[in-house]
């Protein structure tokens, strides 16, 4: 039994999943506005709208609560539900800065609160084909990431609050990615400079993983491009241009399609894959890899903190 809080797009996307699974449904909805709420559960046949999140809890009866509002709101909405020691799935960023993350990962663990961060691209299908491609030739040798962020698109659309964070609040998304393909990281070298962001729009960094393997990470946030991600291993290179279509290439350079199942095709990329992660969280003891909890979104946090302060 889940409750939902906050009834934008993205909450959307997600009920489409939640609908298609079993064994788990939405029984509430709040919203800072509820007509929109109201319309999300006429939609998606949820059974009650509540005024705010605390008569949700208390009407409810619910056994997680999925936090989707807006990326300045989740770390106050998300502050004040940890000590109800309720499940969370918590839509990325948890804060928005380093220190909101800190402020939520230590009350969590203070409360004993299982917690879920959605970085769906964790989740993506052709991620996991890819790292099998490299496995079945080899040892990864490098990780290259690719975060270039169109930023002229959004400068006029997004709030000041964000967009002055939108390494935080956005690039944590590509970021994330050279932990997520390379692992434990022990070296972490940036270089950064402005073009006009006051905090900084340029953004290079080298990279040293504990298993021996090399990464870097670039953005060149208006300069045209995209996300993508190369893999480098023995006799075969993994590319993701864009993430969420990939090809492998071997010694010969014929290129070979990576195909993404059908649940990344019928529904947002990776968010399948992702609910029912957090699922499974909630009938086991701890969140299984590559699942994301409020620690290893810390992590991230202050990886993009070293770039900013490089």
């Amino acid at each position: 039994r889940l409750g939902i809080i906050g009834a934008g797009n993205i909450s959307r996307e997600h009920m489409k999943v939640i609908k298609a699974m079993d064994d788990v449904r939405v029984v509430g909805i709040t919203s800072r506005t509820i007509s929109k709420a109201e319309e999300m559960s006429n939609d998606y046949q949820i059974e009650s709208v509540c005024n705010n999140v605390y008569e949700l809890i208390e009407k409810c009866a619910i056994d997680a609560l999925l936090v989707f509002v807006s990326a300045d709101q989740v770390f106050t909405v998300t502050e004040k539900l940890i000590p109800q020691q309720i499940p969370l799935f918590i839509e990325k960023p948890p804060g928005l800065v380093p220190e909101e993350t800190y402020t939520l990962f230590k009350l969590a663990d203070e409360n004993g609160t299982k917690n879920m961060v959605g970085y769906n691209r964790r989740f993506y299908s052709v991620f996991h084909k890819g790292i099998e491609i490299i496995k079945n030739s080899g040892r990864l040798l490098g990780v290259s990431v690719e975060g270039h962020e169109r930023f002229w698109k959004v400068v006029n659309r997004k709030p000041q609050n964000i967009l002055d964070n939108w390494l935080y609040a956005n690039s944590t998304h590509t970021i994330d990615l050279l932990h997520f393909f390379g692992g434990e990281i022990t070296s972490f070298n940036t270089i950064s400079k402005s073009f006009k962001e006051r905090n900084g729009d340029q953004f290079v960094a080298t990279v040293e993983f504990e298993s021996g393997s090399l990464g870097t990470y670039t953005a060149y946030w208006y300069s045209p491009g995209g996300w993508s991600v190369t893999l480098y291993g023995e006799g075969v290179t993994v590319i993701f241009r864009p993430l969420e279509k990939g090809k492998w290439v071997d010694t010969n350079f014929t290129e070979y399609k990576i195909e993404p199942d059908e649940l990344d095709k019928k529904y947002k990329p990776g968010f399948y894959g992702q609910m029912k992660s957090f699922c499974n969280m909630l009938q086991n003891t701890s969140l299984e890899w590559p699942g994301q909890d409020l620690a290893g979104a810390l992590e991230t946090m202050q990886l993009a903190n070293k770039l900013l302060y490089a």
